[in-house]
């Protein structure tokens, strides 16, 4: 910290680096819902054990440390000199605190460094400090172009791997350190996520999740995440000036927010439950798994059947709750598959889902961008760099033969949204797919597995190939293939997932 800091207020904002990579670093079920348990309010938690630490009676710690930022007094900073420390809010996983002195935030940022690597062993904090002024909105403006500058040079420091002459683990390559009860050795990182561990969660939690072992045992992994979501904050507060005023607003936003994700994200939840039974007989499992909700920073691991139908869901019905939206990212795995890898694929479907989203021709009234998702089958490791994996493997005639990302409408088009992204309606995915597994009004039956797979591996083979196949179908009775073939990529996009779809008869 600079040292003209150390003797005056300062508003510090404090950051977790590559939790979510953290998290699915290793392919064990334990260690990766432990993880998630571990880092839940990793900030806040550090805080608290800091606070712990003075040298002072409880009600004393109590006012010049205040921690509750959901129900104690937004002014008692701004009124009371006592006050060494307070949390003004904490949103999409950061923590905003204002300090007395400069020079306890110093204590504070160290104190943290430490309490993270004890806990963690490997996740990084990044800390940005700026002076308190008068003016909020400058100082909110001021900290987080600090936080972007540090975290653009800041580098993710990793511990010592292994030596030559030590054990490794496989997945990770740390050292191998310790024991658990059972004689098993793992990394420090893994003994600590495994400690984690929720003692009430069935330790083959993904292994449950799966339609039938064996057989299909495909997993998804979705990342939603808001979008615009720092536009909104500015607009909310553009008019407020002064911390008086600000402190209270802000705490009101940030937990609106949260609360409206977090409302959502418990809704599909109850929505993933009602689709279980025409999945598989799960018993008392659950087919998925909450591994990080942090504000609009949303993350789940589950059965491949529940991904489409919960994010499409979640998509929707966060437009219902203000003026909020948000894109999705699915990966479609093996349960073999390396989990760290999925993860990055379904970001990376994310992007490209915002990446649509934020293109001029389909935004709405004021720059609103809308709800868009993406999806990927992880074949290969190198399907993380999706741009670069799509352009190898799904270009045909110079051209891509796939069409996503979809859009989700909204429900009330107060944006006139719906319009400008009728091409990308997911509904247009959702009656090809219906189509192909399990049948339209002009068809007897739904297409042949073997008929549906040729034309899918047709696709790629590019138009000549294509045509010569819709003739053949056509003389089978799959009738208006050739006059749709302008949809041939979002069959494409129906055919690689078909296997996935929850029949309307199941």
């Amino acid at each position: 910290m600079r040292p003209e800091l150390l003797e005056q207020q300062v508003l510090a904002m404090y950051d977790v680096r590559g939790i979510q990579s953290y998290i699915f670093k290793s392919n064990a079920a334990k260690e990766i819902v432990g993880a998630s348990a571990l880092v839940e309010k990793i900030i806040t938690d550090g805080l608290q054990a800091y606070v712990d630490t003075q040298k002072a009676g409880e009600d004393e710690t109590m006012s010049r440390y205040m921690m509750d930022w959901t129900k104690d007094d937004p002014k008692a900073f701004l009124e009371h000199p006592e006050v060494e420390m307070q949390i003004l809010f904490i949103g999409g996983g950061n923590a905003y605190v204002l300090f007395r002195q400069g020079r306890e935030c110093e204590k504070v940022n160290r104190f943290l460094a430490k309490y993270l690597l004890d806990r963690t062993y490997s996740l990084n904090l990044a800390a940005a400090v700026v002076p308190k002024t008068d003016s909020y909105m400058e100082d909110y403006e001021a900290i987080n172009n600090r936080m972007r500058e540090i975290k653009a040079s800041m580098p993710l420091n990793m511990p010592m791997g292994a030596m030559p002459f030590m054990a490794a683990d496989s997945i990770t390559g740390s050292p191998l350190a310790r024991k658990d009860t059972d004689g098993n050795y793992y990394s420090t990182e893994a003994i600590l996520k495994r400690t984690a561990f929720p003692k009430q969660v069935d330790e083959k939690i993904f292994d449950n999740m799966v339609t039938e072992k064996g057989n299909s045992s495909t997993l998804a992994v979705f990342h939603i995440d808001g979008n615009s979501m720092g536009n909104t904050i500015r607009k909310e507060m553009e008019e407020t000036v002064g911390y008086e005023d600000a402190i209270a607003k802000m705490r009101q936003l940030s937990l609106r927010i949260s609360g409206n994700f977090r409302e959502t994200v418990d809704e599909m939840k109850a929505y993933m439950d009602s689709l279980t039974s025409k999945i598989k007989d799960a018993g008392k499992h659950k087919l998925y798994r909450e591994i990080i909700v942090a504000g609009d920073d949303i993350t789940f691991v589950c059965n491949a059947k529940l991904a489409i139908p919960a994010v499409k869901f979640f998509l929707e019905n966060i437009s219902k709750k203000g003026e909020f939206s948000a894109c999705g990212g699915i990966a479609f795995f093996n349960s073999h598959f390396p989990f760290s890898d999925a993860y990055q694929v379904a970001e990376a479907c994310c992007e490209s889902a915002k990446k649509r989203a934020k293109q001029n021709e389909c935004r709405g009234d004021g720059g609103k961008v809308g709800n868009f998702m993406d999806y990927q089958i992880c074949t290969n490791i190198r399907a993380s760099q999706l741009d670069a994996y799509r352009d190898r493997h799904y270009v045909a005639d110079g051209k891509s033969f796939i069409f996503r990302p979809y859009y989700v409408p909204f429900e009330e088009d107060k944006w006139n949204m719906n319009g400008k992204n009728d091409c990308y309606d997911i509904s247009r995915l959702m009656y090809w797919l219906k189509y192909f597994a399990q049948g339209e009004k002009s068809q007897e039956a739904p297409m042949a597995r073997s008929k549906a797979k040729k034309l899918r591996d047709t696709i790629p083979m590019g138009g000549a190939e294509l045509d010569g196949e819709l003739s053949f179908l056509e003389s089978r009775g799959y009738l208006g293939l050739k006059e749709a073939k302008k949809d041939a990529a979002i069959w494409y996009d129906a055919l690689e997932i078909m296997d996935w779809l929850i029949k309307e008869d199941e």
